[in-house]
């Protein structure tokens, strides 16, 4: 209420009559106001300058300055005044007889009432312009305060969206900030536990070497205990390298390195690679590459991580028969990779969450431990990384197919396969 008082003297302030310039009118209601009082003022004096003095028609000389009120003109207004003055004793002094004149004469009298009522009118007509023109440019005033505050209105409002919108980056770098906290949250509460078990088995197994190196009797175990120690510390390992990769995709500085490869060969290295893994277990590992050679342009590390993930996992869940890589040129020219085994295979209803971070379901008793820990979700976070996409289908029980999709851009070319000459 202080602000708009202060305006509103400011306002009184800014149209001070003895200040202000009169609003402008339109040419075109000027012209036809100023002919009109003009034309008006030239017939009454034609009128009272060719009739009798009794008539007096000065008495109605005062029609043209309200005419003239219309152009707010005061030099037109008190210009028609002063000749419409003049014009009431000029037309008394030429038709009164010679030495009738007197002051106290009831037609001089009537003169000079009408020129009293002709100063008077002029006057008031003068008033009501200004009193016009004070409040045009009252109106003025407002109309343009009211444009300011509309601007001022506006920017408040995207000032209002602008505040809304960081309330909102706040509000979802928050909720961005509380999963982070939770992830780091659940990591360390699956570390802590998956790391429990491969650790006391290294501190156990190394106890007992120590103990058989000190008993010859006891010589002979030490190969397998050598082996459960290796076992437990390439556990540990692949959990490290797991927390690790997991960091590395939280922190955003992950980059692509796209290159051209033979699908093909990749696949057989990796057979080649995992191999080692999977006769620790006596399971059969296998490759089952296209007839003809294919070549993609991708991420080949982090393809190469998505399908060691899978086939570790197969090989983890599989007691008995083998695991197979395989590659096929699907619908649509994509490539689709897929990882199947023999293993134990997912439950329907665990199916949906597997890729979760430390997802973990019930096996049956004495049938390893239930967990994926990371290996998995880290696997589809590549995949959509690299454009990628990851899927399973399973039947309890009786194994398990994972398969990798790479879309038809990153095909490059297939050629068929080029036999050796036999000459």
């Amino acid at each position: 209420m202080s602000t708009f008082r202060a305006t509103d003297t400011g306002m009184a302030s800014a149209i001070d009559p003895k200040t202000f310039s009169p609003i402008p009118r339109p040419d075109s209601t000027v012209r036809v106001a100023c002919a009109l009082a003009i034309a008006v003022a030239v017939v009454e004096i034609a009128l009272d300058l060719g009739t009798w003095v009794e008539l007096d028609i000065a008495s109605i000389y005062g029609i043209p300055l309200v005419a003239a009120a219309f152009t707010r003109n005061r030099r037109l207004l008190w210009g028609l005044m002063v000749a419409l003055t003049l014009a009431t004793f000029i037309a008394y002094a030429l038709q009164i007889p010679a030495g009738a004149f007197r002051p106290r004469e009831a037609l001089f009298v009537n003169r000079a009432l009408d020129a009293v009522a002709l100063l008077v009118t002029a006057g008031l007509v003068q008033v009501w312009m200004t009193s016009m023109d004070v409040r045009e440019r009252q109106a003025k005033l407002l109309e343009e305060q009211n444009r300011k505050l509309e601007v001022a209105n506006d920017l408040l409002s995207v000032h209002e969206a602008q505040i809304v919108r960081q309330n909102e980056e706040l509000m979802l770098r928050r909720q961005e900030a509380e999963e982070a906290s939770g992830r780091k949250t659940r990591l360390l509460n699956a570390v802590s536990h998956d790391i429990r078990n491969p650790v006391n088995t290294i501190s156990l197994m190394a106890e007992l070497i120590r103990r058989a190196a000190a008993d010859p009797a006891q010589s002979a175990q030490v190969s397998e205990m050598a082996r459960s120690l290796r076992s437990s510390a390439q556990s540990l390992v692949a959990l490290v390298s797991e927390v690790l990769d997991n960091a590395h995709l939280d922190s955003g500085l992950l980059q692509r390195h796209e290159s051209i490869f033979s699908l093909n060969d990749f696949i057989e290295a990796k057979r080649l690679d995992l191999a080692p893994l999977a006769d620790a277990k006596l399971l059969r590992l296998e490759s089952d590459t296209p007839e003809r050679i294919v070549r993609v342009r991708s991420d080949r590390i982090k393809l190469d991580r998505i399908i060691t993930n899978l086939v570790t996992n197969a090989i983890k869940f599989t007691s008995n028969g083998g695991v197979t890589i395989g590659a096929a040129i699907v619908a649509g020219s994509a490539v689709a990779i897929r990882v199947r085994d023999t293993g134990i295979g997912i439950p329907d209803h665990e199916i949906e969450h597997i890729f979760d971070e430390f997802s973990r379901f019930n096996v049956p008793l004495g049938k390893l431990n239930g967990g994926w820990g990371l290996g998995l979700a880290i696997s589809r976070r590549l995949a959509n990384f690299i454009g990628a996409t990851i899927s399973v289908e399973s039947e309890f029980g009786r194994g398990a197919v994972f398969t990798v999709l790479l879309p038809a851009d990153c095909v490059v070319d297939i050629a068929p396969v080029v036999l050796p000459d036999a000459s």
